[in-house]
């Protein structure tokens, strides 16, 4: 199956270190690594949601990572360029860009006629009011001491809430390695030629982890700020932890819609959604995970690119000033949640023009093939919007149609008769649209997907 790609510009050369979005069960990496030596129980990472906020500026990173593990038990080292801003955030932030990327999908128009024989009387349209569906679419204190024997530069340390944090830099691969390991960081053997890589390529790395003594379980969210624009993703690290597959949902915020430019990308075609009004649901489900498996491990699904305002993300800023203590943000009580959040808020629109805000979100089902290489993002100039109908359609659509239509045909609250055996009398509803099951293959003209979905650049 061929995959066409959306032309894009050329990127930028340099790269963002992974930022970190942890609450409770879902905690957040770059790379994932035992404290102290192996864990009693080691850490496995299921599933990462990022968020990336990119001007030509400074680049943010934010990223929450579902595991299972003991987060005393493991620490977390990302690759950054030069030194980085490390400030807290909460998972809200999270929630509400999921809830403005959710895939809503209705059913097909369906017109009911008059329940008098089929005869005369008036119609009215089924299977809208009620038929949606929403697509799912997650020890000691820390030295930092060095001798000639560890050529390692400490660029900044700081406590940041209930983290401990180091920024190293270093041109010696097996030095930087030694320190982290003598720092209690233990590099797994598959990881260490990731991190010579990235050491060879002029990263440095933030290493983060509990403050001793913190006996907590729910960790504060991270967010990872970069001077300088950065469309590059290092997947290489955030490979550290992972089992056989990883899934991880992208959220990015920009003057202008990205999508991957060195990795296999399509979108879900809305002409083959099939509306099934037997089970009150469509296909979209299956037509994702049927992408995801002909990818094995490596592409990635464009589920929403389209113009937001910084009105967007206004809950997470009503939520830490109405119910601080419920927001994630601020101390224990939510003192201060008000004004983290605004600063957090502040941090996603940083550097960029207000009139041309746009948030795409891309979702991949990563293998440890895919996340061989790290992934660098472009720009598009097309518009995939969330809320679908869906053409086609099977199963019974009167089954609704009496549900949807009763009270709109004579005014008086009439509808259909039921018999014993549950048929209905007077039911002939037909659909608008194709009735038969259609290809339920996905469609993958890249994001070409017509005029009606394409907008013109907005610079």
């Amino acid at each position: 199956m061929s995959i066409k790609r959306w032309p894009v510009l050329a990127a930028a050369a340099l790269s963002v270190g992974i930022g970190l979005l942890p609450v409770r069960s879902a905690r957040a990496c770059g790379g994932c690594f035992p404290v102290g030596g192996q864990s009693r129980n080691p850490t496995q990472v299921t599933s990462h949601r990022m968020a990336l906020s990119l001007s030509k500026d400074q680049t943010t990173l934010w990223d929450q990572i579902q595991y299972v593990g003991e987060p005393e038990e493991f620490a977390w080292v990302l690759p950054i360029k030069g030194t980085v801003d490390v400030g807290l955030s909460s998972d809200l932030l999270f929630a509400q860009l999921e809830a403005l990327t959710a895939i809503t999908v209705t059913s097909p128009v369906v017109y009911c006629p008059s329940p008098s024989s089929g005869v005369g009387g008036s119609s009215g349209p089924c299977g809208t009011t009620s038929s949606s569906t929403k697509a799912a679419t997650g020890g000691g204190g820390m030295s930092v001491q060095q001798g000639e024997e560890n050529p390692v530069d400490v660029l900044a340390q700081e406590v940041v809430g209930p983290y401990e944090t180091v920024q190293l830099a270093s041109d010696d691969p097996v030095a930087l390695r030694t320190w982290l390991d003598a720092h209690g960081y233990a590099i797994p053997m598959e990881v260490e030629p990731v991190v010579d890589a990235y050491v060879n390529e002029g990263f440095g790395f933030l290493a983060l982890r509990l403050v001793p003594g913190t006996g907590i379980d729910s960790m504060r969210p991270v967010r990872v700020t970069t001077a300088g624009a950065s469309p590059t993703l290092p997947l290489r690290m955030v490979a550290a932890g992972t089992g056989a597959m990883t899934a991880v949902s992208l959220f990015v915020v920009s003057e202008g819609s990205y999508v991957p430019q060195n990795m296999p990308f399509a979108r879900i075609d809305p002409l083959n959604l099939v509306w099934n009004f037997d089970t009150q649901r469509s296909n979209y489900s299956e037509l994702r995970a049927d992408y995801f498996e002909q990818q094995d491990g490596r592409g990635w699904l464009v589920e929403a690119a389209f113009d937001i305002g910084v009105w967007a993300v206004d809950p997470v800023l009503a939520k830490a000033d109405d119910a601080p203590a419920e927001s994630g943000y601020g101390g224990v009580d939510g003192e201060g949640a008000l004004e983290e959040a605004t600063v957090d808020v502040a941090t996603l629109f940083a550097g960029l023009d207000p009139a041309s805000l746009a948030l795409t979100r891309l979702n991949a089902e990563l293998s440890r093939e895919g996340l061989a290489s790290d992934l660098v993002l472009g720009p598009t100039n097309a518009v995939v919007q969330t809320s679908l109908q869906a053409p086609l359609h099977v199963g019974d659509p009167c089954k609704t149609a009496f549900a949807a239509c009763s009270d709109s045909w004579d005014g008086e609250g009439g509808g259909y008769a039921f018999g014993e055996d549950g048929s209905k009398s007077g039911c002939d509803c037909s659909a608008t649209a194709s009735t038969g099951p259609g290809s339920l293959a996905l469609g993958l003209g890249g994001l070409a997907f017509g005029a009606a979905l394409l907008r013109r650049r907005r610079r």
